[in-house]
């Protein structure tokens, strides 16, 4: 009995024994995880968490068309004496004169005796914008972008231009490199510090920089060592070259301003003006970094779009450091179904740099986007579940940002499209206009460019067979538009244009990608997402008048997709936060 009593003790000592070993483990363990939780991975999280979602602060001025700074551009970007700066100037005056003497001739065959066909003609101003240089190659490339202002065959032969110039030495990159940081983390370290494997000979060189590639040998700005960099170093006397020829440009309009009558009409110093701060924009490295780091994190909780990450503590305005993205160009695709995810990200990418960020990418041409299949290397990735397929956008030294008045007419033009309504849209540039432009327009003229633009939009109007907001081709539209614009010598301003040309390049990108793309079954679910109340209701409106609601509801059925469900729920729930957040300030105010 008593061996029975000894053994049952026994027992429970032991019990006891191991449940408070097991409670000691279980309480080191928990204090253990705590202690981890609380000293290094919350705070490593809450400083991940912070990098990622703070706010970029920018260090450079965004540059705006539409603002007439009075020349102090230029002289931001000219360093040299002003002796030898105008010297400068009347040397590429000079050079400018003779080498239009042959363009003039040219010009006076095709258009005078009808001795050569304008493409000829074209073909010899692209010719003669390769040869005068970087500032003539820009001004090239700005003009393929401008059919509002140009005939659209010309714009077509210079989207040919290519920026492809003669690289600069060695020499003057390592000497760019060797520079000692002045302040900052780098303070009293050059480039080379950070940098190996830097090769010598340039991957590419544009007009204004040419890019080698490099791998960090220095972690730095949370980019790990070991990963490969992109350098690019801007070419010797860039500005002063660009300030001398803008200079060269501005004389040169003021002369044909005052010999040739009629040439005011044109607004050219208004052009000039727009293009000079558009490459004034692109001489200061820095402002590019600040766009990227921008597009970076309006993209952060964005699947498929990636931008390279830029070093800030490496950059100044004559060198850009950024990771290497690995990809081909999204123009090497052949348009076929299988790209249609492609298509659809790319859409979403360019709609909600409009309508959610207001930020946009203006430089979106097939050259600048490219395509990455599975992970190879470059930018730090947030998720290990990344998407099949990337898209890669670089060059992000040109962007436009809309006032409130330009989204107004920006959405109103997307409803004249939508509901074929061309005197909306006559009524939206004329409204546009410079004002020096609006009063010298006649009665006649205005009357002349509605009926025209009516015309335009009768093609593609609701009343035409088998019509639906499905089917509209809303590139093909504006492209109609913006020549009937140029004929009758109405001026949009620099960010109108150029958002409504980046609109053209983006649903033809989408269409070299995917045959039965359009852009405005893409859109819906950002106009009723992002669009405030009032723009919502004039746009809601305006398709009822047009449709009727029975119309309304067809095509509402044919755009709403299953597969775009989601996207939808999400738009509805954000309306609805919206609403509830207005009736909660109303009652409590």
């Amino acid at each position: 009995m008593s061996g029975v009593c000894t053994h049952k003790i026994s027992f429970c000592l032991n019990i006891k024994r191991i449940l408070g070993a097991c409670t000691v483990i279980f309480g080191c363990s928990g204090t253990s995880i705590y202690i981890y939780y609380q000293k290094i991975w919350l705070p490593e999280y809450i400083e991940r968490f912070e990098l990622e979602n703070k706010t970029p602060v920018r260090h450079t001025k965004l540059y705006l068309s539409e603002i007439n700074d009075n020349g102090r551009t230029l002289a931001r970007i000219n360093t040299m004496p002003n002796l030898l700066f105008y010297l400068y100037v009347a040397y590429r005056i000079l050079l400018l004169a003779v080498s239009s003497v042959p363009l003039i001739w040219y010009a006076f065959l095709s258009f005078g005796l009808g001795l050569c066909s304008h493409y000829f003609f074209y073909h010899r101003v692209l010719l003669f914008l390769s040869f005068m240089g970087p500032s003539y190659i820009k001004l090239g490339q700005w003009i393929a972008t401008r059919p509002d202002l140009f005939p659209i065959e010309l714009c077509n032969v210079l989207e040919r231009l290519y920026d492809q110039t003669e690289p600069h030495s060695w020499r003057h990159t390592e000497k760019l490199l060797q520079r000692k940081y002045e302040d900052g983390i780098c303070c009293g370290n050059d480039a080379f510090y950070y940098l190996k494997d830097v090769e010598r000979i340039p991957i590419n060189s544009g007009s204004i920089a040419q890019i080698h590639r490099a791998r960090l040998k220095e972690s730095i700005d949370g980019v790990p060592s070991g990963t490969e960099l992109v350098v690019k170093v801007t070419h010797p006397f860039i500005r002063d070259r660009i300030a001398a020829d803008l200079t060269a440009m501005h004389l040169f309009v003021k002369v044909v301003n005052i010999i040739v009558p009629g040439a005011h009409v044109f607004n050219l110093d208004h052009a000039l003006i727009n293009f000079s701060r558009l490459i004034c924009s692109q001489v200061n490295l820095r402002i590019e970094c600040d766009n990227m780091e921008q597009f970076r994190y309006n993209f952060r909780n964005t699947k498929g779009v990636l931008f390279p990450v830029t070093l800030p503590s490496l950059i100044s305005e004559d060198v850009l450091f950024e990771t290497f993205e690995e990809g081909s160009p999204i123009y090497t695709l052949d348009a076929s179904l299988d790209n249609k995810d492609i298509a659809e990200l790319g859409c979403h990418m360019f709609l909600k740099m409009l309508f959610q960020d207001n930020f946009v990418h203006s430089d979106l041409h097939p050259g600048n986007v490219l395509l990455r299949t599975n992970y190879m290397g470059g930018a730090p990735k947030h998720s290990s579940k990344e998407p099949r397929r990337q898209l890669i956008v670089l060059d992000t030294g040109l962007v436009t940002s809309m006032s409130k008045q330009e989204r107004n007419n920006f959405i109103a033009l997307f409803a004249a499209v939508a509901c074929g309504d061309g005197e909306l849209g006559a009524d939206l540039m004329l409204d546009r206009l410079p004002e020096n432009v609006n009063q010298q327009l006649t009665k006649m003229n205005r009357e002349n460019f509605r009926r025209e633009m009516k015309s335009v939009f009768d093609l593609v109007a609701p009343g035409t067979e088998g019509f639906k907001l499905g089917t509209i081709n809303i590139s093909e539209v504006l492209a109609k538009v913006l020549k009937t614009v140029r004929e009758n010598n109405v001026l949009l301003d620099g960010n109108f244009a150029s958002l409504v040309f980046t609109v053209i390049v983006g649903e033809g990108l989408g269409r070299r990608l995917t045959p039965d793309f359009n852009l405005f079954v893409e859109a819906a679910p950002y106009l009723i997402t992002y669009l405030e109340k009032d723009e919502l209701w004039f746009l809601a409106n305006k398709l009822r008048e047009t449709y009727g609601v029975s119309g309304l509801i067809r095509d509402t059925v044919d755009l709403v997709r299953t597969e775009k469900a989601n996207t939808y729920f999400e738009a509805f729930a954000k309306k609805s936060m919206d609403f509830l957040e207005c009736i909660f300030i109303s009652m409590t105010n």
